[in-house]
């Protein structure tokens, strides 16, 4: 996530610069900006730029849109570079395929994904209720022989998914990407999984009934991953009383209550780690 003031230095005035948020991705080969209004008749320049000072960088794309609709995508165009939109990204030695209009990608997320590989355990079970493209699955895959069901309803995230598994021969463990509405996949294979990851804070608590019906009936863990307020995460008994409200119908022990990032003013993505009794 490299800071695009700095990247951007001694090309635009400090008024200009405030205008510029602090950061942007850059996904394989491929960096999304956001361009404010302010600078709109600069965003060639500022393209032009980027691509000469990150060498790693083929294309830049201009985020149009905020992610919305059922897959999460956003609007991009092609302000300096290459015309394209598909990718291969890399992390913690994993090739991941993406298309960056046609599917959900956050590269902002790798830390977290390294926290719940350092959690698993060999042999594990896991479903992956959101998977997109399956970076989290490929990530606990890679070192660990477990199993993760990769599910999501975006035909082409699966498909990319399938042919990041021609690039990444060497998986310890098992990937079976899988086109399905998450409860519904949860729902047929009720009390098979160790963990369930649940990496969509946007419609989390909607699921989390089916991901509580997928899992065994004791020592399972679910990640359950929200966007709250700053003041709802700081209140340490909001989460309680948030489970609570929602009834999981099973005894449960939360044995984490964390800040992932910062996705807004005020606003935080957070992640509760819970295992079931």
């Amino acid at each position: 996530m490299p800071m695009l003031k700095s990247a951007l230095k001694g090309v635009l005035t400090e008024e200009e610069a405030r205008h510029l948020s602090s950061s942007f991705d850059v996904i394989g080969d491929i960096a999304i900006i956001k361009i404010p209004p302010e600078l709109s008749e600069k965003e060639g320049l500022i393209g032009t730029e980027l691509l000469r000072r990150m060498k790693n960088v083929t294309t830049v794309l201009k985020q149009d849109s905020d992610v919305s609709g059922e897959y999460r995508t956003r609007d991009v165009s092609v302000i300096a570079g290459k015309e394209k939109y598909e990718t291969v990204y890399k992390e913690n030695g994993v090739l991941i395929k993406v298309d960056v209009r046609s599917v959900y990608f956050s590269p902002r997320l790798s830390t977290e994904r390294m926290r719940i590989r350092s959690l698993v355990s060999e042999h594990e079970q896991i479903l992956n209720m959101f998977a997109g493209v399956g970076t989290f699955s490929f990530i606990l895959a890679k070192s660990i022989n477990c199993t993760v069901h990769s599910v999501d309803k975006n035909p082409v995230a699966i498909q990319l998914a399938i042919e990041s598994l021609q690039l990444n021969r060497k998986l310890r463990g098992k990937i079976i990407p899988v086109l399905s509405d998450a409860a519904e996949y949860a729902a047929v294979h009720e009390g098979e999984f160790d963990r369930v990851l649940m990496p969509l804070p946007e419609r989390a608590r909607e699921f989390l009934p089916a991901a509580v019906g997928s899992c065994k009936k004791a020592g399972a863990t679910i990640h359950y991953y929200m966007h709250v307020s700053q003041e709802e995460f700081q209140d340490r008994s909001w989460i309680g009383r948030h489970l609570e409200e929602i009834g999981l119908g099973r005894s449960y022990e939360i044995l984490l209550w964390k800040r992932v990032r910062e996705v807004g003013p005020r606003y935080v993505q957070a992640v509760a780690d819970i295992k079931l009794l």
